[in-house]
């Protein structure tokens, strides 16, 4: 089962510094929060935070096959075309249908017949101004299917009573419904402009070796970030556990048993394309996505509000533990980071 409290928003762009990824992983981790009290009534976000355990016992390495190229799935179309302003494909997906709309206009619908529920919803605001930013929900049969910040990509983990059929039309529903500004005095909900755009757009998700990938860049890739989720360095959180790519292998499975600690969230980085599955005890918890070498981040929220259950994971603080990080298809270093939920018993 892939549990996304956060898709992993996902858009950073290739050379920032780690100061600027990290900035993102945080806003990712501010996300992921709010989004996980709203999946009891909507579906899972994609995003980026941290995660909690404690007290290594053992680590191992399992063997694997050395990289020797970057994967090639497919040729990247140049120039990248767009559709309503939205990239054609993106964080694995081909767009299918896009619609935009105007301001003052505050609503949109966009009817599509699915050929499969393994879709992603993308929704982008502009031209605002710099320091406004819209607030939209998305729908569907009347059910909300995502709300927050407009601009982003949602992933829904499933349709929790939406009734989506397959072959035959289902329309979804954007709406605007207000706008903040940030400034210096610290910002706070003001009218929804009168000029700007928005759009929504839907994708079919693709296997792995036929989205097409942007090339490697010609340079060295950019180091992963030292400074980690929360402001957090090795020193000033002690407690945290960091699990990182074989630097001679980025494709081998790392195996860590651990002293359980009750999980605040859980932070992935990567520098490459390719995927991170987690496993706790031989079950899936969530898998990490990254489509380009932008090195954003991706996480979810940790079992402290007993979500991890559901996957039949009944954890304890002090149960030994062993967790494994699978990759596939990564060509570069990665890392996730564990960091305790000291409020619920990680300390």
């Amino acid at each position: 089962m892939n549990l996304i409290d956060l898709k992993q928003v996902l858009d950073e762009r290739s050379g920032d510094p780690a100061e600027h990824v990290v900035h993102h992983l945080r806003l990712q981790g501010v996300r992921a929060k709010v989004t996980a009290r709203r999946r009891r009534r909507i579906a899972s976000w994609t995003a980026g935070a941290i995660v909690a355990l404690a007290g290594v016992a053992a680590a191992a390495v399992v063997p694997g096959l050395r990289p020797d190229v970057t994967p090639t799935p497919a040729a990247t179309p140049s120039p990248v075309r767009t559709i309503e302003g939205f990239p054609e494909y993106a964080n694995g997906a081909r767009v299918v249908a896009a619609k935009s709309a105007a301001l003052p206009q505050q609503r949109l619908e966009l009817t599509i017949v699915p050929t499969t529920l393994d879709l992603v919803v993308f929704t982008r605001c502009d031209g605002t101004g710099e320091k406004v930013t819209l607030e939209a929900k998305v729908t569907v049969k009347g059910h909300d299917f995502v709300a927050g910040g407009c601009g982003g990509t949602f992933q829904p983990g499933g349709w929790y009573g939406s009734d989506v059929p397959v072959g035959k039309p289902v329309t979804f529903v954007m709406t605007i419904t207000g706008a903040q500004r940030s400034d210096d005095t610290g910002g706070g909900h003001v009218a929804i402009p009168e000029t700007g755009t928005f759009g929504l757009a839907l994708g079919e998700r693709m296997p792995f070796d036929q989205y097409p990938l942007p090339p490697r860049p010609s340079e060295s890739l950019a180091p992963l970030p030292e400074v980690l989720p929360a402001g957090c360095t090795e020193e000033l959180c002690p407690d945290a556990v960091i699990i990182r790519s074989d630097p001679a292998d980025p494709t081998r499975t790392v195996r860590r048993t651990l002293a359980w600690k009750t999980i605040g969230s859980v932070d992935m980085v990567a520098q490459t394309p390719g995927l991170l599955h987690l496993r706790v005890n031989g079950l899936d918890v969530t898998t990490g996505e990254w489509w380009d070498y932008a090195m954003g981040g991706y996480g979810m929220y940790g079992d402290k509000d007993g979500d991890w259950s559901r996957l039949g994971l009944g954890l304890h603080p002090g149960d030994s533990v062993t967790v494994e990080i699978v990759p596939e298809h990564m060509t570069g270093a990665w890392q996730v980071v564990f960091t305790p939920d000291r409020a619920g018993g990680g300390e």
